[in-house]
C-alpha cells in the first residue's frame, strides 16, 4: 500500500503543478493581452482625439478664408469705375463692415492655432484692410492708380500664405511618395 500512497502523492503533486503552471502561464497571457488591449485603446483614443482637432482647425480655417473670400467679393463692388460718391460710399462702408468681421474668426484661429496660421489669418486681414485704403485713397487722387494692382497682389499672397499655413497645419502637406 505505502508504493500505492506515493504514487498516489506523486501524481496529485505532479497535477497539482500541472494546474499551477498553466493557471499562471494564462495569468501571464492575459495580462500581456490586457495590457496590449490597453495600449491599443489609448492610441485609438489619441486619434480620435487628433482628428476632432483637426477637423476643428480645419472648420475654423474655412470658415475665415471663406468669409475672407465675401470681403474680396465686397471689395471688388468697390472698384466699380462709374460709382457715384454716395454708392462708392455706402459700398466701401459695406466693404470695411465685412473685413471687421474677420476679427472674431482671428480669435478662433488663434484658440485652433498654431501660431503660424494665426499669424498668416493677421496677414491677410492687414491686407484686406489695406486693399480698402487704397482703393480709398486711389479715388482721392492721392495715390496713383497703380496701387490698386500692388495691394490685389499683395492681398493674393496673403490669401496664398493663409492657405498653405493652414493646409501644414493639418498635415495636408504630407508627402505620399
Amino acid at each position: 500500500m505505502n508504493q500505492t500512497v506515493v504514487v498516489a502523492i506523486i501524481t496529485a503533486i505532479a497535477a497539482l503543478s500541472g494546474s499551477g503552471l498553466t493557471a499562471f502561464l494564462n495569468l501571464r497571457s492575459t495580462r500581456l493581452q490586457n495590457g496590449q488591449q490597453l495600449a491599443l485603446a489609448r492610441e485609438e483614443r489619441t486619434e480620435r482625439r487628433v482628428e476632432a482637432l483637426r477637423q476643428s482647425r480645419r472648420n475654423s480655417y474655412v470658415e475665415f478664408l471663406n468669409n475672407a473670400t465675401s470681403v474680396v467679393g465686397a471689395i471688388d463692388k468697390t472698384r466699380q469705375r462709374d460709382l457715384s460718391d454716395e454708392d462708392f460710399s455706402r459700398l466701401f462702408s459695406a466693404a470695411w463692415d465685412e473685413a471687421n468681421s474677420l476679427v472674431p474668426l482671428i480669435n478662433v484661429v488663434s484658440v485652433e492655432g498654431p501660431i503660424e496660421v494665426l499669424g498668416s489669418a493677421r496677414k491677410l486681414r492687414t491686407a484686406l484692410y489695406d486693399e480698402l485704403k487704397v482703393i480709398r485713397a486711389v479715388r482721392r487722387g492721392e495715390e496713383p492708380d497703380i496701387s490698386k494692382a500692388e495691394s490685389v497682389d499683395q492681398r493674393k499672397r496673403a490669401v496664398a500664405a493663409m492657405t498653405n499655413a493652414a493646409r501644414d497645419a493639418l498635415g495636408g502637406n504630407i508627402s505620399t511618395g
